[in-house]
């Protein structure tokens, strides 16, 4: 009888890993991540104004007392292994999938770039010096995929999917979309400090979808490198200007 359970679970196992294909395993993304992690706390150590996706998984930690700046990251290691002990896959990293996740998220940011390159957005006023800029980019792009596709995207699905039994193709249609409106205006005022531009609100809808694509095909390890990528790249791209 245990021999036959042992060996239900293993099936079901194989069937959950077979389902995700090659969706990055959460044990995979927390070691992809966890450098850039680090990178962001050092570089913003003393900084006062973070990325508002950090701010607003800091206040949230806040409801319930007194927490560190170092929750937001502790978050997202916490939710990747309860993922990944979820998921029922063996303790052991795939240090080869690791360094795709770095090269896909290379990969998956150059449409972005052509796509920010095409279109006029204007300058970008980048506040601080080139580690501090790099710092906020790589930053935005651990946090706001926290936020806007693991944690958004994903809480849609469960309630409209997975408890009220709503078809699941229009649901992941509408959450992608729903995640990627609210992602573009958090930049605007009352949330963000970017004034409202109707080309720059159109242009994080768009790139909002695609992470969310990326997010929804790749999981949440590449969807972040992609925009941490993306990011980077600008502020490199900005400090070889004139």
């Amino acid at each position: 009888m245990q021999s036959m359970a042992k060996s239900q679970r293993h099936a079901a196992v194989r069937t959950r890993r077979a389902r995700r294909g090659t969706l990055a395993r959460p044990l995979d993304a927390l070691v992809f991540l966890l450098p850039l992690i680090i990178f962001y706390e050092i570089a913003s150590f003393a900084r006062q104004d973070r990325i508002i996706a950090f701010e607003a998984v800091l206040r949230f930690f806040e409801l319930f007392g007194h927490v560190g700046v170092w929750a937001p990251g502790l978050a997202v290691i916490v939710i990747l292994l309860a993922t990944h002990i979820a998921s029922g896959d063996r303790w052991a990293v795939h240090w080869n999938r690791v360094g795709w996740i770095y090269v896909e998220s290379v990969a998956f940011s150059v449409p972005l770039l052509l796509l920010n390159w095409a279109v006029p957005l204007g300058p970008d006023d980048g506040i601080g010096g080139f580690l501090a800029r790099l710092a906020v980019g790589v930053g935005a792009g651990i946090y706001e995929e926290l936020v806007f596709r693991l944690l958004i995207i994903s809480l849609i699905v469960i309630l409209a999917a997975d408890l009220l039994k709503l078809d699941r193709g229009g649901v992941a249609v509408a959450a992608v979309i729903l995640s990627s409106l609210a992602f573009a205006a958090h930049h605007h005022p009352p949330i963000g400090r970017d004034p409202f531009d109707g080309i720059r609100f159109l242009f994080r809808t768009v790139a909002g979808v695609y992470l969310a694509a990326i997010f929804w095909f790749r999981g949440y390890g590449p969807a972040a490198g992609c925009h941490a990528a993306y990011n980077a790249a600008l502020v490199v791209l900005g400090s070889l200007r004139p």
